[in-house]
Order: C-alpha cells, then sequence, then structure tokens
C-alpha cells in the first residue's frame, strides 16, 4: 500500500514538472528549443522558438496578426521576468485574428512557434532587424493579483480624541495591501544587436 501511494506522488510530480507551462505553450520533453540570445547572436533562422515577453505593438493583416513583443527572460513557468533592461525584440506572426483589446500593449506573451528569416523593421526611427516566430502560438497571462497581508497587534491601542485612552480587548488585525502588476516602466534595450548593417 505505501508503495502504491510512493509511486502515485512521484507520478503526480513528474505531471506536475512537465505541466509548468500553460498547455498553449506545452511541449514534449524531446523537442529542443532555440533561445533567444541564439537566434540574435548566430543568426538562426529556424527550429521552434518559444519566448516570452511583453506586447510592444499588435497590427492585424488580411490573413494573419503581426504581434511585435519586448523580449524577457522566462521563469521556470514561462512568465516573462519583467525588468528595467532588455535583450531586444522579436515579431511573432499569428494565423487569423486577434482582438487588440485583449492583446494590449503591455501584457506579458509567451509565444511558441517556428523561426523563420528576420525582418527588417523600425523602432520609431531605428533600423531593427526582427527574430521571426511564425505559426505561432501566443498564451497571454493573467494579471497578477494585489497581495493582501494581514497580521495580528496583540498591543493595545489609543483612542482617538477626544476619546482618550485603551481601547478596545487590545487586538486589532492589520492588512497591508502590496500592488503586484504586470505594467512596466521605461525599458532599455541592447539595440545594436539587432542593429541592420549598411
Amino acid at each position: 500500500m505505501i508503495k502504491q501511494s510512493v509511486t502515485i506522488l512521484l507520478s503526480l510530480v513528474v505531471m506536475v514538472g512537465c505541466a509548468s507551462y500553460p498547455e498553449q505553450v506545452r511541449i514534449a520533453d524531446n523537442v529542443a528549443l532555440v533561445n533567444y540570445d541564439t537566434a540574435v547572436q548566430a543568426g538562426t533562422d529556424f527550429g521552434t522558438a518559444r519566448w516570452s515577453g511583453v506586447i510592444a505593438q499588435v497590427s492585424n493583416q488580411k490573413d494573419s496578426t503581426r504581434l511585435e513583443v519586448v523580449y524577457f527572460p522566462s521563469g521556470s513557468n514561462g512568465r516573462p521576468q519583467v525588468s528595467d533592461q532588455t535583450q531586444g525584440r522579436f515579431v511573432a506572426y499569428v494565423k487569423g485574428f486577434l482582438d487588440p483589446m485583449v492583446y494590449q500593449q503591455g501584457k506579458s506573451v509567451t509565444v511558441l512557434g517556428e523561426l523563420s528569416r528576420k525582418e527588417q523593421g523600425k523602432v520609431d526611427e531605428y533600423e531593427y532587424l526582427y527574430p521571426v516566430i511564425k505559426e505561432a502560438k501566443v498564451y497571454v497571462w493573467p494579471k497578477l493579483q494585489d497581495t493582501r497581508i494581514e497580521y495580528v497587534d496583540p498591543w493595545p491601542y489609543y483612542r482617538p480624541y477626544p476619546y482618550w485612552g485603551l481601547y478596545g480587548p487590545g487586538i486589532r488585525v492589520k492588512t497591508i495591501t502590496k500592488q503586484t502588476t504586470t505594467t512596466q516602466g521605461p525599458v532599455h534595450v541592447d539595440n545594436n544587436r539587432n542593429k541592420v548593417q549598411p
């Protein structure tokens, strides 16, 4: 009985490990992925890629949607770890229509698909060479909720003016709210890595 329980528990642990990424962007264990650095530095334009980041721009075309994404390394579950430093941008093409109200600028995403030839474009007036993921599947991460921390203060406290003196049984609950969102501040992009050569 104990042996069966241990086997079931280990199976669940393995399943949880495999299920760390959302279903939409999950892959088989034997699929090799091209990381972002390799695609940029070595110019790799083939293979499977799964990158995370924050949407910079969305534009619907006749038969597909183009997402421009600011790249950020992902955590163990795939959510981008947004900071004030980034290694660059990439473009993902998704078949069909994506509603810009859902796939908004500033939302965190994880993208899975096949690499294609790099695409020349501009970030404002700056010439930029984008790594491209075609036939992409995109997972939009939900906004992180505020975290409430509650604790009991066992000390008595005073009534406010004009009712001076000790108040109540001497216990109160304090609540602290931490704001945690997926929005980001100014971002530095190392554009020299993706600069179009003359």
